[in-house]
């Protein structure tokens, strides 16, 4: 889990990992979130094509028929039938003129306006609203097509339901001023590699087209890693294999642009070798790489190779982080941090010496498995000893930055390093349970260290956990993130040892990911905010004084966005997530608006359209968010998705979506159908995903719920929301009811199972779950927990205690891969044995061999999702109510 992400960033928890690699990704669990779009209060189908709002009548309600029953309700009543028929006439005809504009024009409508997609609702599930509707005869031509089926996995495997979403990456040219800021960026076409400017959509140069080369009698197959701020040199890399979440390792390669040569940046013995990672310096005339844990320095005009340090090994890494500090505290493969102007870089060194061991097994070579040590701190032991160094290319030697009376424990923990000028190093630490934090700034000109700030976590009653890197500000100081009344906001310090900073964004809402990028012109910073609602991601600017705070996107309407700015702040690329089809701009800062015709009339929706044709064919699920109030007055999100023909008089089975990691979110406004929306669809079944206390997006005295008792709320407030929703919608069969989760959610599923013994859930599927957090990594864990002899919650509610409260479920299912990294099959070993200790014999168990946590090895990735769909098709066939 990773503390420093995307939403990209998540302050969150232990992710899925990306099905192709051995790393741990949130976002893999995202395919799993789905769309909202507030529209009023009204209950809108998703469709690809069309929202239409449930139908009344005078003569009766029709809101759970299906449309042709409506039809021949309608048409029943004599008075309607020349009323339809003028009307159909009129609506043919209104339709024709918008088809005939729209494929003139070229392009759809803003996003949170109708477009061709599946659009959500918004609700609350105290009351009851529905809205007229908003007919169209395009749309029951589709509903009525004997085309419509249900959605399948087999579909959602092979992309049906997923936008692609470009991806662009403005090239950091430094010192650039505002008016010489063309907004350059790298665009790839197959093989070829092209230079192209936000300021002439014309231009497109091509930097180089070289996809293999060969060396010592073999090809070598080239994939691009960056180019230098100069552009005259590229890094490119070949056999790149994985090793954790962001790491892995491979042969890189220099290409000369002008002259075209590749050759290899590293060989030993004249062989070549896989390193951990290569980067260019600043300024292009240095590459820093790890070899073996080392620090090597290749300077770029002489070809001079330098190496920096010489200690690496198995348990001391330089320059890159360990599996900790990898997963739970910098979310990067390296620690290696460049001077802007190219006179030191800093980096990061840890100290394994210490740190246990754990043994993971893999059984798929040889008659013997073969057993893979990983450096695995658990909760209370021994923690790598991080120091910070700053080695000068000029004099070739490197200096430790001194930690002298500190009061954060020899194990402290540095979070951030960012130089705030050519002379001051700025450092951030905790204690090892994140609770205490020290900012210290490091001066290259006299070697001294100090504590310029400091506090306590305790006066927002939470942890630290980066939310943003630190933005060094051009004309001096520094933006960062801090806590201001509960909630995440930008605070401005005029310097590197300034103890006070000015808050510039205020309000009871949060910033996620800091600064998103800054506009040198007239000083103003951009960044995304959740504007009040945790399911929003907003876009924002304001300016470094702290005036003229105000939104760029419409934050009336439930929408994601995210945003990335070019080096001077002239243009910026928008993507817009979602609820409705996702889109990408490329926009001018200084003029863009949600409502800025230049920006509705040019999204790009190619590949959106794609998806939308596909979804024509599918039978899309209905989606709507609610709020429930609990009886201690506490509101919790929930998002329902029910069928495509639901029918309120009918009785449903139900399937809860859980995660409820401290500070993750499951809900999202994001696009996407998942395995959740396909046994919607597949199995008509109603699904709601539920945010319990503990979770983000709503400020920290809804976060801070989790502090010291994860485990504790979760499963309460789950289960009291489930109960309030089945009491008030009375279209869910209580005998079957079903939650499931992966890795944190699988613990989520599990407490409930415990605390509920059958009352509410009858149904359980677990995937990769904790059982028992002392078996979680030591970061992680005391983050939320503190240290295992304080705190008396690990034994009494962080782990799977009652096991006698799972014979009173009716029957659930637990899933694990034995060479899980990160929440070890230990976890599900050791409840396996207390369900024999104990006579638990209502359970399946599926178990992957050689799998980490994503379930990816030899097909695993199908089979884990088959697996829980043709297990939940049994479960509410009732297949198990006999065994």
């Amino acid at each position: 889990m990773v503390a420093n992400q995307d939403s990209s960033r998540l302050d969150s928890d232990i992710e899925l990992q990306d099905q192709n690699s051995r790393r741990n990704s949130y976002e893999l669990e995202q395919v799993n979130q789905f769309a909202i779009d507030e529209e009023d209060d009204s209950d809108l189908i998703y469709h690809p094509r069309l929202r239409n709002k449930r139908l009344s009548s005078h003569s009766g309600d029709v809101s759970g028929l299906s449309l042709k029953q409506r039809i021949r309700h309608s048409l029943s009543l004599p008075h309607n039938r020349r009323r339809l028929t003028i009307f159909s006439i009129v609506i043919f005809v209104i339709w024709l003129v918008l088809l005939i504009s729209f494929a003139n024009q070229g392009a759809f409508s803003n996003g949170n306006k109708p477009v061709p997609v599946a659009n959500g609702t918004t609700g609350n599930a105290d009351t009851d609203s529905n809205k007229p509707p908003q007919d169209s005869t395009e749309e029951s031509a589709i509903q009525d097509s004997d085309d419509i089926k249900p959605m399948t996995l087999e579909a959602e495997r092979m992309g049906s339901f997923y936008v692609f979403r470009y991806s662009l990456d403005f090239l950091d040219i430094p010192g650039l001023d505002f008016d010489q800021d063309e907004g350059l960026y790298l665009h790839t076409a197959g093989s070829i590699h092209f230079l192209r400017k936000a300021s002439d959509p014309e231009y497109n140069a091509k930097l180089y087209e070289m996809n293999e080369v060969q060396q010592d009698g073999r090809s070598h197959h080239l994939s691009f890693v960056e180019v230098s701020s100069q552009l005259k040199k590229v890094l490119l890399v070949s056999e790149q294999t994985a090793e954790w979440r962001h790491s892995s390792y491979g042969v890189y390669w220099i290409l000369d642009i002008e002259s075209g040569e590749i050759t290899p940046l590293y060989k030993k013995d004249d062989k070549l070798v896989q390193l951990s990672f290569a980067q260019f310096s600043p300024l292009g005339n240095y590459i820093t790489f790890v070899y073996e844990n080392n620090i090597y320095l290749l300077n770029l005009k002489t070809s001079e190779i330098i190496q920096v340090t010489k200690d690496g090994s198995s348990s001391i890494f330089n320059g890159k982080p360990d599996w900790v500090y990898e997963e739970e505290v910098l979310g990067s493969d390296r620690a290696i941090y460049w001077c802007p102007d190219e006179s030191h870089f800093a980096f990061i060194k840890f100290d394994d010496s210490k740190v246990p061991e754990y043994d993971l097994e893999f059984f798929k070579d040889g008659k013997y498995p073969v057993t893979e040590k990983l450096k695995y701190p658990k909760p209370g032991y021994d923690n790598p000893i991080a120091s910070v160094f700053v080695y000068s290319p000029e004099s070739k030697s490197s200096v430790e930055v001194k930690h002298e009376g500190t009061k954060l424990g020899f194990d402290f923990v540095v979070y951030q390093v960012a130089w705030i000028n050519a002379n001051e190093l700025l450092v951030k630490e905790t204690d090892r349970t994140s609770r205490n934090v020290d900012v210290r700034v490091f001066k290259t000109e006299d070697g001294s260290s100090t504590v310029v700030r400091s506090y306590n976590t305790n006066d927002y009653e939470g942890w630290y956990v980066n939310n943003g890197d630190i933005f060094v500000v051009p004309t001096g100081g520094y933006i960062d993130t801090v806590v201001d009344n509960y909630r995440d906001h930008l605070a401005y310090f005029e310097s590197a040892t300034s103890a006070e900073p000015k808050i510039i964004t205020t309000g009871d809402w949060d910033v996620v990911d800091g600064v998103a990028g800054y506009g040198k012109a007239d000083k103003t910073v951009y960044f995304i905010g959740t504007a009040g609602n945790a399911l929003e991601h907003q876009i924002y600017q304001v300016k470094l004084d702290g005036s003229d705070l105000r939104n760029l996107t419409n934050v009336e309407d439930i929408s994601s966005y995210s945003l990335s700015v070019s080096s001077a702040g002239k243009y910026g690329f928008v993507q817009y997530k979602g609820p409705n089809l996702p889109t990408d701009k490329i926009v001018t800062m200084s003029t863009f608006s949600e409502t800025n015709e230049e920006y509705v009339n040019s999204k790009n929706l190619n590949t959106a359209k794609l998806v939308a044709d596909d979804l024509q064919h599918y039978q899309v699920p209905l989606k709507e968010y609610k709020t429930v109030t609990l009886e201690d007055g506490t509101t919790i999100d929930v998002i329902e998705v029910k069928p495509y023909n639901f029918n309120p008089e009918n009785k449903y089975p139900v399937l809860v979506s859980v995660y409820g990691g401290p500070g993750a979110q499951k809900l999202s406004a994001s696009f996407g159908y998942g395995f959740e929306e396909v046994s919607v669809s597949g199995l008509e079944i109603v699904v709601w995903y539920i945010d319990p206390r503990g979770t983000g997006g709503r400020g920290w005295k809804y976060k801070s719920f989790a502090k010291d008792k994860i485990g504790y709320w979760e499963p309460r407030d789950i289960v009291e929301t489930a109960q309030r929703l089945i009491e008030q919608t009375d279209y869910i069969d209580m005998d079957l009811t079903a939650i499931w989760g992966w890795s944190y959610g699988g613990f989520t599923t599990l407490k409930t199972l415990e605390y509920d013994a059958g009352t509410t859930f009858k149904y359980g599927m677990a995937v990769a779950p904790v059982t028992n957090w002392e078996l979680y990594d030591s970061i992680y864990t005391e983050r939320y927990m503190g240290k295992p002899p304080e705190n008396g919650n690990y034994e009494s509610v962080s782990k799977i205690v009652d096991v006698n409260g799972f014979k009173q479920v009716t029957r659930f299912l637990v899933m694990h891969g034995t060479a899980d990294d990160n929440v070890h099959f230990q976890n599900t070993l050791h409840l396996l044995d207390e369900f024999d200790k104990n006579g638990v014999e209502n359970y399946d168990m599926h178990v992957f061999p050689d799998s980490n946590h994503n379930i990816a090895h030899n097909n695993a990735n199908t089979i884990v999702y088959d697996k829980l769909y043709s297990w939940l098709k049994a479960a509410f066939d009732r297949k198990f109510t006999s065994l």
